[in-house]
């Protein structure tokens, strides 16, 4: 099985002097993201904090899918105006 890539646009939030995009709203998107690209539910999605929404900065997140924890790869392609565009990747193996 080859890993599920997907591709998500959000908008980011100013943060001093950088825009980034906070850990709930990364959470929430990714989620919405994965729902779209996989046949069992997501009923759960951890980022270990919020992302700074530049070109190349990335996280890694886990999410539950189907009763299985999977890691997910989270990088920023694009940003544009305060939207930041995602490709996200999930890994083949779910988590031990």
């Amino acid at each position: 099985m080859a890993p599920v890539l997907a591709a998500l646009v959000v908008t980011a939030c100013g943060w001093g002097d950088e825009d980034t995009v906070d850990a709930e709203h990364l959470e929430r998107s990714v989620g919405q993201a994965l729902e779209r690209t996989e046949d069992e539910p997501v009923t759960d999605v951890s980022c270990p904090g919020g992302l700074r929404a530049r070109f190349a900065e990335t996280t890694r997140c886990t999410a539950t899918i189907d009763g299985d924890r999977y890691g997910v790869e989270v990088l920023i392609t694009s940003v544009d105006d305060g939207d930041a565009t995602f490709d996200i990747e999930r890994d083949v193996d779910p988590v031990s």
